[in-house]
């Protein structure tokens, strides 16, 4: 009666260890990643992340604040956006688009809600929110300027891509407009017209 206890608590480990160690023999089965496509650890994924929102950042930082030279640097050089209506493709394309602005024209792009929708070694899908502040009174601005209600609000696709010096440049921009606000945000001090 003895050995009774030793033999049962024997089997009952032999048991947990059988579960405990079929999962890592299932594991194994798995095929390893091809060298074309490596799997990412999470650092890896984070820090890509990281690197393509700072891209975005750049981009919209470089057209408010006339830093065209910086804002080009964050886009490819075929890179495609569609803005306002006009086709764009490539940096000289977008950059004669840009500087078509008022020089009296103070604006600020907001981004927010980013979000990576699909990652790999070289290519990245993000979305995000866009708002759009705009100022002219045609007057040579001085800071800070009246503030008003957004000009708009849009929602983008942004499609990025590393370069073969590690850095992760703005391949398209797919926007799609979702709230638009009264014209007379553009210049708040005017007057709203009249309706009716």
């Amino acid at each position: 009666m003895q050995d009774l206890w030793p033999r049962a608590h024997f089997q009952h480990r032999e048991q947990r260890l059988e579960l405990h160690t079929w999962p890592t023999r299932s594991f194994r089965n798995l095929k390893p990643p091809s060298p074309q496509n490596p799997a990412m650890n999470s650092s890896e994924k984070y820090s890509n992340v990281t690197a393509c929102h700072q891209s975005v950042l750049l981009f919209y930082y470089g057209l408010d604040r006339g830093d065209y030279a910086l804002a080009m640097e964050q886009v490819t050089p075929d890179c495609f956006w569609e803005r306002g209506g006009v086709p764009l493709r490539g940096p000289q394309q977008i950059e004669e688009s840009v500087r078509k602005k008022s020089a009296t024209l103070v604006t600020r792009h907001v981004v927010s809600n980013f979000a990576v929708l699909k990652q790999d070694a070289d290519s990245v899908t993000a979305v995000y929110c866009l708002v759009l502040h705009l100022y002219d009174n045609g007057s040579p601005p001085s800071l800070p300027v009246p503030g008003s209600a957004p000009f708009l609000l849009v929602d983008v696709t942004c499609e990025l891509t590393r370069g073969r010096d590690n850095a992760w440049r703005i391949r398209q921009l797919d926007v799609q407009h979702t709230f638009s606000y009264a014209r007379e945000v553009t210049s708040p001090l005017v007057p709203a017209p009249k309706q009716g």
